[in-house]
């Protein structure tokens, strides 16, 4: 069962990015309206895609939690912990790849080391 739930998410995952970039984003995208952050089109256009592929990364997070408990691999805890580590060193690249200049970002820095470390 986990290991169905966990290719229900990875499915779900390829087909939020997937159907997010071929039909809701150039949509959003092409609105003339669009408000813009920072005045700049393309930081906006990065933000958005950002966001909308962060919520993607984090259903495959989940499925690879649900793997590794259905693994029942000796240390499901380490794993997972690394897991949840890469995810969040993840967004936090994602983060200075559009541009973004937010303190969130050295958080998201600080909790993803912090994980590795107090796991590892």
């Amino acid at each position: 069962m986990l290991w169905f739930a966990a290719a229900l998410m990875l499915f779900a995952g390829i087909a939020h990015s997937y159907l997010g970039e071929r039909g809701f984003l150039p949509r959003l995208l092409a609105q003339p309206n669009l408000p813009l952050l920072r005045r700049d089109r393309g930081f906006t256009e990065r933000v958005l895609r950002a966001v909308w592929h962060i919520a993607s990364l984090y259903w495959f997070c989940a499925a690879a939690v649900l793997a590794i408990i259905a693994a029942q691999p000796e240390n499901p805890l380490r794993a997972i912990g690394l897991t949840l580590a890469a995810t969040i060193l993840a967004t936090a690249l994602a983060c200075i790849w559009c541009g973004w200049r937010h303190p969130a970002i050295s958080v998201f820095f600080a909790a993803a080391a912090l994980t590795a470390y107090a796991i590892w």
